[in-house]
């Protein structure tokens, strides 16, 4: 049996194109929606899981958080801990699997921002929620945030796309199989002579759907937004960011 696409896709193509393709204010402005949404202030222990090269999990350690970052990607752990020692900054990173226990807790709030939820197959997916929910302390929030939720997805589906951020060009060809209720990619990344294929999926599921999941492993979902600007979830919007609390 093959590895999963994603414990090999998250290499330096793929990192540099991420790096480049978003820029310091928005990343300002997403930690600032997640200090008001995770309803804690500085030093609360905060676990940021998946953290990819911890552009949120540094910001919030800058202002006084204690952050927990986590990832699957020895390469985006790495270069995580190497801004964190170039900040002078007090933070853990480590390598995690979302398939896996959560290790530490009790944490005051967590995050996974990005579309890194989706990566998961369904029984996968209901451990994580089970296993997050198992080490944020009894009201603690979590804030998930996806691009592939049914309602975002579908309407806007595109079967072909090319993207270029920092010298890497990404593109994607895909199609949605709605049996397994899965966005299937075919994404090739390319830098001059470098080039890697992956096979990329992720889970999509109604808005109704997560929180029914969510609910089954413990917790309440308060909230669920169209975007930073804390506008309710509509059809048609790109992102849909649930904040949920633990029951």
């Amino acid at each position: 049996m093959s590895s999963p696409w994603y414990e090999s896709f998250f290499g330096a193509l793929a990192l540099d194109f991420w790096r480049a393709a978003v820029p310091p204010q928005l990343t300002e402005q997403e930690v600032q929606f997640l200090a008001w949404a995770l309803a804690v202030e500085p030093p609360a222990r905060l676990l940021d899981f998946p953290c990819g090269l911890g552009r949120h999990a540094l910001v919030l350690a800058a202002r006084g958080y204690q952050v927990t970052g986590l990832d699957l990607s020895a390469e985006a752990i790495a270069a995580a801990q190497a801004d964190a020692m170039a900040q002078g900054l007090s933070i853990r990173l480590e390598l995690g699997d979302m398939r896996a226990l959560v290790p530490g807790g009790p944490y005051d709030g967590a995050c996974c921002l990005g579309n890194s939820f989706g990566y998961l197959e369904h029984a996968e997916t209901e451990r994580f929620l089970r296993n997050v929910h198992a080490v944020v302390r009894p009201r603690g929030r979590w804030v998930i945030d996806t691009g592939v939720a049914a309602e975002s997805l579908l309407p806007h589906l595109q079967p072909e796309r090319t993207l270029e951020a920092g010298g890497v060009t990404y593109g994607v060809q895909s199609t949605f199989d709605p049996l397994r209720g899965r966005l299937e990619q075919a994404a090739v990344l390319s830098r001059g002579p470098e080039r890697r294929e992956s096979a990329v999926s992720y889970a999509v599921y109604t808005v109704a759907e997560l929180r029914r999941l969510l609910e089954a492993a413990g917790w309440t979902v308060l909230h669920a937004f169209g975007g930073l600007d804390r506008e309710p979830f509509a059809l048609g919007d790109r992102r849909l960011l649930l904040v949920a609390i633990r029951s």
